[in-house]
């Protein structure tokens, strides 16, 4: 392999995990950092030095393995030097006979049987434990193959952060591992990683900019307070009403709220019990604030085409029969995604409160108050029966703040939901 390719660079960071020559290193490391960048460097130094073998990048779905990596190899690899490319099952075989395929590690099984001679996984704390265990590691055996593992973290209740534990008591002398913040990869200008802190709570942007193993238990609603509850959180009858929608049977949730600049401001709450339907439920909207008075539903995008009050019709379409406008996507979001929602209109890593909530909202307040995680899972806990109205106001959160979405940062920099 003799073609000419143009200087590969690596940041400082970045550098000290490349030269790195331990069998098994994990880097945890903060949003835009350049982890899938450092990956596809690892994967083609190692195919041109080990002619002969198969390397695998493994990512938790095969749309991220392509969309995150699988051009960044094509750019990185000379046409001179590749002997054959396949577009479908993301592989490319070097004229030296290496293998380098990127992989999805949904299915984990489809991967068994097969021998490496060294594995990226990226995002390892979003894959599924078994993919280490029962899949990968033996799969590194009979070649004594390497493996880097890198990743964000996602709590401390997972497979990863015992992992990351470990390294740290390893005897063996073949694991290293590393932590690295936003700032320290160099790919992000300190002015970009403060504008986020305006557009996330304390706990997100600590794990998604800083590399922080959160624990993700106890209360969900972390950065509620007292100073979120204020009779000042009153109705402006010249604006909409904006309304946050959890289509229940029983109860059927509602959070009533306004715009004043950039602080919300919830009124009022609307609990449904005994059966009522979304029909009932837009019927007492109505009733409160009239039917001349803009409504703007921010309701669970599901409702788009689920029908919890079986008469025919879906939820938003009976919103829409009513008057309402409907604000929602068409696919719903992570519910990580609506916790970093609530707590960032409660209290965001600046420091700022936008939201006031009234003391008659005693649903809220109560879900706010109560709503832990479930045990060992980094999920609200469905059982205590107080998540509906936490749900609600998430919708309503989600759709009216603009909030940072990390991987993002350095390239369209916000998502606005």
């Amino acid at each position: 392999m003799t073609a000419t390719i143009k200087p590969l660079s690596l940041r400082w960071a970045q550098g000290e995990v490349f030269k790195n020559k331990s069998r098994f290193r994990v880097l945890v490391a903060g949003r835009r950092f350049g982890k899938s960048y450092l990956s596809c460097i690892e994967l083609l130094n190692a195919a041109i030095q080990r002619p002969g073998e198969t390397y695998f990048y493994c990512a938790p779905t095969y749309r991220m393995a392509k969309d995150i990596a699988w051009k960044e190899i094509k750019k990185l690899i000379p046409r001179e030097w590749i002997k054959s490319k396949n577009e479908t099952d993301l592989k490319i075989e070097l004229i030296n006979d290496s293998m380098i395929e990127l992989k999805g590690t949904e299915n984990a099984m489809a991967l068994r049987g097969r021998s490496l001679a060294g594995v990226v996984l990226d995002e390892a704390a979003f894959m599924d434990s078994e993919v280490w265990f029962q899949v990968i590691r033996p799969a590194l055996a009979d070649k004594q193959g390497w493996a880097l593992f890198i990743s964000t973290p996602d709590g401390t209740a997972s497979w990863f952060y015992d992992l990351w534990c470990y390294v740290s008591e390893d005897q063996t002398n073949e694991w290293t591992r590393w932590s690295y913040t936003t700032i320290e990869g160099g790919n992000v200008p300190q002015e970009e990683v403060e504008a986020a802190k305006a557009q996330l709570d304390k706990r997100t942007f600590r794990q998604e900019f800083e590399a922080s193993f959160e624990n993700l238990t106890g209360l969900v609603a972390v950065s509620f307070g007292d100073e979120n509850i204020s009779s000042e959180a009153q109705d402006i009858n010249v604006l909409p009403v904006l309304l946050g929608v959890d289509f229940n049977v029983d109860p059927m949730s509602g959070i009533c709220a306004v715009r004043n600049g950039e602080d919300l401001y919830v009124f009022d709450e609307i609990m449904l019990t005994g059966g009522a339907t979304t029909w009932d439920f837009a019927e007492e909207v109505q009733r409160r604030y009239g039917i001349d008075r803009r409504i703007i539903a921010c309701p669970d995008p599901t409702g788009g085409a689920r029908k919890t009050s079986g008469v025919g019709a879906t939820d938003h379409s009976i919103l829409r029969r009513n008057g309402f406008n409907v604000s929602a996507p068409k696919s719903p979001w992570k519910i990580r995604d609506k916790i970093t929602a609530v707590n960032t209109a409660l209290l965001d890593a600046n420091g700022d409160r936008r939201t006031l909530i009234h003391p008659r909202c005693k649903e809220l307040i109560k879900s706010l108050r109560t709503l832990t995680y479930a045990p060992n899972t980094g999920l609200p806990n469905k059982n205590l029966g107080v998540d509906h109205a936490f749900d609600a106001f998430g919708y309503l959160c989600l759709q009216q703040f603009n909030l940072a979405k990390p991987e993002t940062l350095g390239q369209t920099a916000f998502r606005i939901y």
